[in-house]
């Protein structure tokens, strides 16, 4: 019933209209200039943020600010006294080696960070396909990648939610509806996930997407527990002005994320039956990082097209019974520490 849910949600009660002028706040969308990273974008801009659009090409950064100018969305009322503005911030989620630079020239600019967009990601590309490090391509892309992002931006993200409202500043992990189906027993397959990975091989690579995907809803469940330790105490005794971390299910959507998935011409009737405009999962995700309703979501799950669920039972257990949310910390950790 929640697969059914998730696949068939009602309207969204949050909209373009429920997002509040923005102006002075700052936001970073990895892969902001397509699909629904750019929906997000749009909002973002013609409320007035400032909006930092993380990805690989210039090019199609370009076209999207175009875009992005020149159709403010449905249902959007643009305040012109407090334009936004957009940036870009060259990031190769899959090679490491990018990341440090960009953002250590991104810091001496900025001076707060309000809500994080963890939006890239690679769906189902041709068998084989490796980051420059020698990952599997989706899981380098979609965890390893952002992870190292993350834990550079951390510091930033604190500070910024230190001296603003409680429930204000947000990291969200894009998820997917995917992330149910990751190897049992709690989601990943450890020994798949090494570098110049051999197991990989072996398993069927949507399985390989779904184990990203439960990765990113793991890693924002873990790091909603570690940032209310970096949070500094108030007088009370309480933590309240720490980074909120919520991971998601954006919904089926017809994006470019289908771009290397092959089917004939029966399923790809059948899959746009279910596929949704990506407009709709720009909603979800800007629920998850601004509707105030969600303040209190701290290492909690949202799904389409703005509602609070929850996720899979067998991915609660791992973290809940064996820590699978630490364990996978640590070994990114590990796997980060020659680029941070």
């Amino acid at each position: 019933m929640s697969s059914f849910s998730q696949s068939f949600p009602p309207k969204p009660t949050f909209t373009q209209k429920d997002v509040p002028n923005l102006s002075g706040k700052v936001f970073l969308v990895t892969g902001g200039y397509s699909g629904v990273g750019l929906e997000v974008s749009r909002v973002l801009f013609h409320k007035g943020g400032r909006v930092i659009i993380a990805g690989r090409s210039e090019k199609s950064y370009s076209a999207a600010v175009e875009e992005i100018k020149g159709n403010c969305g449905d249902g959007l009322t643009v305040d012109v006294s407090t334009p936004g503005s957009l940036e870009f911030l060259f990031i190769d989620l899959s090679d490491l080696t990018s990341i440090k630079p960009s953002v250590e020239t991104l810091l001496k600019d900025l001076n707060r960070l309000d809500v994080v967009w963890y939006n890239a990601g690679v769906m189902v590309p041709p068998a084989g396909s490796k980051t420059k490090q020698g990952y599997e391509l989706q899981w380098g892309t979609n965890v390893v990648g952002h992870f190292l992002l993350h834990k550079l931006l951390c510091p930033l993200l604190t500070a910024t939610a230190a001296g603003s409202e409680a429930g204000s500043v947000r990291a969200i992990f894009v998820s997917s509806l995917m992330h149910a189906y990751g190897p049992k027993p709690y989601g990943i397959d450890f020994d798949s996930t090494t570098i110049d990975s051999e197991k990989a091989k072996s398993i069927p690579i949507w399985t390989l997407y779904s184990q990203s995907k439960a990765a990113d809803a793991i890693l924002a469940a873990e790091y909603a527990k570690r940032a209310i330790d970096l949070a500094p105490t108030a007088e009370d005794g309480t933590k309240k002005n720490h980074v909120i971390s919520i991971s998601l299910n954006p919904g089926n959507l017809k994006t470019n994320l289908q771009r290397h998935s092959n089917t004939n011409k029966i399923k790809e009737f059948l899959i746009n039956m279910i596929l949704h405009p990506q407009s709709l999962g720009g909603l979800t995700e800007l629920y998850a990082g601004l509707a105030p309703e969600t303040a209190d979501c701290n290492g909690g799950f949202v799904i389409p097209f703005g509602r609070k669920g929850s996720v899979a039972s067998y991915l609660q257990k791992g973290m809940e019974k064996e820590d699978i949310g630490k364990k996978l910390w640590d070994i990114l950790e590990e796997d980060v520490k020659s680029y941070v």
